[in-house]
């Protein structure tokens, strides 16, 4: 049986993985072993996404803490250069999503009302057209 983290994990990548689908013709959850979770394509370029979940604010504290190191049961709990193209931050308690390019930070935190105001579809939507223009670089 599953521990519970790998099952709220599993969740946020099904989630991201349906959002993805509105866009892409190609998305694929790969197993739990990869250093991605999701590989997708935009305009025929395969792109790597990790999906970083939290079902709900910890007890200590008042914010919504995203790790963007590897998970603790791993030996190397930094991902290797260009090993991610984007991450998806999950909030299953509001079934919302933000997708973050990496930029080097190993967390982030995001008061409640932020993450709730999220808005999960126009963020999709913004992140495929931020990789197009990427591609005509």
């Amino acid at each position: 049986m599953p521990r519970q983290s790998e099952r709220v994990g599993r969740s946020g990548e099904y989630l991201v993985a349906s959002l993805l689908s509105l866009h892409a013709d190609t998305v694929t959850i790969v197993p739990h072993s990869a250093e991605a979770d999701i590989i997708f394509d935009v305009d025929h370029t395969l792109y790597k996404c990790q999906v970083k979940t939290q079902s709900k604010i910890q007890n200590c504290r008042v914010s919504w803490i995203y790790d963007f190191r590897r998970g603790a049961y791993t030996k190397e709990r930094f991902y290797s250069e260009n090993a991610i193209d984007v991450y998806a931050l999950v909030a299953l308690k509001h079934q919302t999503v933000k997708f973050m390019f990496p930029n080097g930070l190993k967390q982030i935190s995001f008061k409640d009302e932020d993450v709730q105001a999220w808005d999960t579809l126009k963020n999709t939507k913004d992140l495929f057209k931020e990789l197009r223009c990427q591609q005509t670089l």
